[in-house]
């Protein structure tokens, strides 16, 4: 169907098909232009440019100073203070209206409300789904937030945070609760202290029962925990020193060096360790003597009294099990191997799969000489996006098309692109129009919002994301959501058709391939690489152009410059009809998705 041809018309301009995952070259930039510095950073530190926003867009980026270092500087401080209400809790108005609607009561209620209503009550009669309610409306509101929001620096940070920690949504004691991990987990440590963020976690049910902490008890320990908060939550592969070596045999950090006489990394010996340290630690679910409440449980009679040792931190046997937990978080959070694992991550995510080692070395320092600091993953954020290294830093636009984006950013961008006008919403009685058709479209790429079940969270390198499942999906669910309530007498939640003519009138002489196809590609990327002819006289342009010439009669083109209401009976009203030969509504639309299904438009 039309579908397939604008796929078609996709696979024409970079060439060829794109590889399964896993084999891909990480990169579509092939045809790909370098965009303008603003458009560069918006795309890098949001979701790409929203024609309605205040702040994503290029005049925004160009009004915060007179260079474009000052420009990001400023841009960055403004996208990392937030406003926040008496609770820690950002504030967008837009977003916040957005969601203040029926089908999202979950979103004000404290951990105890979320517990006794979805956890202790959440299996009502006749309606399905009720202990889920918590984690279908998180899953919407990431849609919510990334699109109108905005604060698009943090939902980026979200969505790295909840990847860095990740628990899958969907999990017994997630889905119920999933509200307070988002909110008071998440969201109101990432721009504070990593400590206070990883003791967050540890008190977390999501966390203890996800990797099996609940049931962790002497002498016959589970290591999964500990494990996954040395490996993905501190210290990171990065610093493992392997299964031979002793914690005796480990080497000391440097005088003069960061965290100096600490042992440079760990071992399987620290897991062990960490793993007894842990014995014990569960949470309220009713079993072995603790409420049903939710709420952080110890039970003495599983702990491992001995004495132990973790990254050179010692406790004697019988030290009070808050005093013995508290030492070793205390270590590893504070290591400098862990200030290398997250600003390594982080540089990934915003410069590129391997960002300069200057910038993560000094990120790294910014994380250590912080660890106390309230504000120490913000300063970290700041000394990543700021630092000029030169070649490959952040402010290097060389960066550009150096990410592919992932299903998440292809569709929401996308959405932002045509202004679509809907309010993702948890379902309720099978209403329409229904989140629930777009969830299972946007399911298919493999990225729905809180579903990866390994504890390592999606992945972050681009190649993972080159494979035909992806990409095709995400340009299906963009396909589906420009024709949704197409041809049903309703307003289409993205009215390209509205957006056309408020350009143009609705006097079709005005409406040629040549102008349809610069407006549109101007108004998707926000830029346009000649201040005179816009994107006319670009490889893309010609092949956006091209499409709407393209079938009239399967052997002639439409004229490039000629009005499209031209022609026979049947099309003199130019975009506003859809009738034979024609069909230039249906091409206006897969006009529009050949543009977001190009290379440009995939990379960041």
């Amino acid at each position: 169907g039309a579908g397939a041809a604008r796929r078609a018309v996709f696979a024409g301009a970079i060439g060829a098909a794109a590889p399964p995952k896993g084999t891909g070259t990480g990169s579509l930039t092939s045809s790909a232009l370098t965009p303008s510095f603003a458009a560069y950073v918006i795309s890098r530190l949001g979701f790409g440019v929203f024609p309605h926003s205040t702040s994503m867009t290029i005049e925004f980026f160009e009004s915060l100073g007179a260079t474009d270092d000052e420009r990001l500087t400023n841009f960055v401080n403004e996208q990392l203070s937030p406003w926040l209400d008496g609770n820690g809790n950002v504030v967008d108005p837009t977003v916040d209206a957005l969601l203040a609607i029926p089908q999202y009561e979950t979103l004000d209620k404290t951990f105890d409300q979320l517990w006794n209503d979805y956890e202790v009550n959440g299996n009502v009669s006749g309606q399905p789904y009720v202990r889920d309610y918590p984690i279908r409306e998180g899953e919407r509101g990431v849609f919510v937030r990334a699109i109108y929001g905005h604060w698009q620096l943090v939902e980026q940070l979200a969505d790295f945070w909840h990847n860095h920690f990740n628990v899958y949504g969907y999990d017994r004691y997630a889905a119920p609760t999933w509200t307070s991990w988002d909110r008071d987990v998440i969201r109101k440590n990432m721009l504070g202290n990593f400590r206070q963020m990883l003791q967050a976690t540890f008190e977390s049910p999501a966390m203890l029962y996800f990797l099996d902490n609940y049931i962790n008890r002497a002498p016959s320990f589970n290591e999964n925990y500990a494990r996954e908060i040395c490996e993905l939550h501190t210290l990171g592969a990065i610093n493992y020193l392997g299964p031979e070596l002793q914690q005796a045999d480990v080497p000391l950090i440097p005088a003069g060096e960061d965290g100096a006489g600490q042992p440079i990394g760990y071992v399987d010996a620290d897991v062990y360790e960490m793993a007894r340290a842990l014995t014990g630690w569960t949470f309220g679910n009713g079993q072995n003597g603790t409420a049903y409440d939710g709420h952080p449980a110890f039970i003495t009679a599983w702990h491992d009294i001995g004495q132990k040792t973790v990254l050179g931190a010692f406790v004697p046997a019988n030290t009070p099990p808050a005093t013995e937990i508290a030492t070793f978080l205390d270590r590893i959070a504070k290591h400098p191997g862990t200030g290398r694992h997250i600003a390594l991550k982080l540089a990934q995510r915003f410069i590129g799969d391997d960002p300069p080692q200057a910038v993560v070395d000094n990120a790294a320092h910014v994380f250590y000489q912080n660890v106390d600091a309230p504000d120490q993953l913000k300063q970290v954020v700041r000394a990543i996006l700021l630092y000029d290294a030169g070649p490959g830093s952040f402010r290097d636009i060389g960066n550009f098309g150096n990410k592919i984006k992932r299903p998440f950013e292809t569709v929401v961008s996308g959405l932002r692109a045509i202004n679509w006008q809907y309010v993702f919403r948890r379902n309720i009685d099978n209403e329409s129009p229904s989140s629930d058709r777009f969830m299972d479209r946007f399911r298919r790429g493999g990225e729905r919002p809180f579903d990866w079940r390994a504890p390592n969270g999606f992945p972050d390198n681009s190649q993972d994301w080159m494979g035909s499942t992806a990409l095709v999906h995400a340009w299906r669910t963009i396909d589906w959501a420009i024709d949704e309530n197409i041809g049903t007498g309703l307003v289409p939640y993205g009215d390209v058709l509205a957006v056309t003519l408020s350009e143009f009138s609705a006097d079709p002489n005005q409406h040629t391939p040549n102008k349809l196809a610069d407006f549109w590609l101007t108004r998707v990327f926000g830029w346009a690489p000649d201040a005179t002819n816009g994107w006319v006289g670009s490889d893309l342009h010609t092949k956006v152009r091209d499409f709407m010439c393209r079938n009239t009669d399967t052997l002639n083109m439409w004229p490039a410059d000629a009005a499209i209401g031209t022609g026979a009976a049947g099309n003199t009203l130019g975009n506003g009809t859809n009738s034979s030969p024609n069909y230039w509504y249906n091409r206006l639309r897969g006009m529009i998705d050949v543009i977001l299904f190009s290379p440009q438009f995939m990379v960041r």
